[in-house]
Order: C-alpha cells, then structure tokens, then sequence
C-alpha cells in the first residue's frame, strides 16, 4: 500500500511539474508575441508620425510662402494708395 501511494505522489508531483513547465512555455510564447506586436505597432506609429512631421513641414512652408505673398500684395496696395 505504501508502494502505491509513493507512486501515487511522485505522478501527481511529476503531473504538477508538467503543469507548471506548460503555463511557463505558453507565458513566454504569449510574451514573445505581444513584444513582437509592440515592436510592429512602434515601427508603424514611427512612420505615421514622420508623415505627419512632413506634411507639417510642407503646411509650415506653404503658410510662409502665402504669407510673404500676402505681405507683398499689401506692399503693392500701399504703394498704390499713397501714389494717388
């Protein structure tokens, strides 16, 4: 009967053992994907937004030019009231 229940112990502690080394593999299998999808997600917020630092810029120049072009037809409608 002791027999039985020695070998009964040793399944049951080599089953836990089992258990355990499963939800440690699936952790790290779930771990790993997650870091891989973050690391996806980085490179695609990364390029979203250097478009949208670009497209500032290009925005940022566009205001200038239509603001000096703005300032030189002012200029020019000065000029064309103080003439008269």
């Amino acid at each position: 009967m002791k027999r039985i229940l020695n070998i009964l112990l040793v399944t049951l502690f080599a089953a836990a053992l089992t258990q355990f080394y499963r939800a440690h593999v699936e952790l790290k299998s779930n771990y790993e994907a997650l870091a891989w999808q973050m690391k996806n997600k980085t490179e695609q917020l990364d390029a979203i937004l250097a478009a949208n630092f670009q497209q500032t810029h290009l925005d940022v120049q566009k205001i200038a030019q239509l603001e000096a072009q703005i300032k030189a037809l002012n200029a020019g409608t000065n000029q064309l009231v103080s003439s008269r």
